[in-house]
């Protein structure tokens, strides 16, 4: 169900009201390393000048989806420095055991996660940065788990369209 991105706030309060704020909880996601940031990461980590590591990340397309080893298919320059210089192959050797793990967590975008029972009973817990607790499963596992998961998505479109709505009238 989408809303306006100012009253998006607004109706997971309402839906924690009715059912219980103790049953109502927003849920976790997870960033992953994706292939040019985990190019930069490692870079870092094993201490390469920067513009080495630069210069091997942008040689990664930035289609989504890609991947070291496609990136290392469709790109010949790439390719060839990964085959010709062992500190290269050593970098990219080491971000790709690295890739797709996950990097940092956050607040889903839209994800909330209603249950009958108090939601500790069935999900582990965190407290997100901004202090609000957000389930520690994401939404797969919660949806397994046979815990109803809403999405309240907030969209500014909608502001938009509500704001402009409101010009017309005044």
């Amino acid at each position: 169900v989408d809303f306006c991105v100012e009253r998006r706030g607004e109706v997971i309060d309402y839906v924690s009201e009715k059912y219980g704020k103790d049953k109502v909880v927003q849920i976790i996601t997870f960033g992953t390393m994706a292939a040019r940031n985990v190019i930069r990461d490692v870079g870092r980590v094993i201490d390469m000048p920067y513009g080495a590591v630069d210069s091997i990340a942008k040689m990664i397309p930035t289609d989504l989806g890609i991947t070291i080893d496609k990136a290392l298919a469709a790109n010949n320059e790439l390719r060839r420095a990964y085959e010709t210089d062992p500190q290269i192959e050593y970098l990219i050797d080491m971000a790709k055991r690295l890739e797709g793990l996950p990097r940092h967590s956050s607040m889903h975008a839209a994800g909330v996660v209603i249950s009958k029972e108090p939601i500790m009973e069935y999900v582990p817990l965190s407290r997100g940065s901004d202090g609000s607790i957000v389930t520690q499963y994401v939404m797969t596992t919660l949806e397994e788990l046979g815990l109803l998961k809403m999405d309240f998505l907030g969209l500014r479109t909608l502001t938009v369209i509500q704001d402009a709505l409101e010009m017309i009238r005044s």
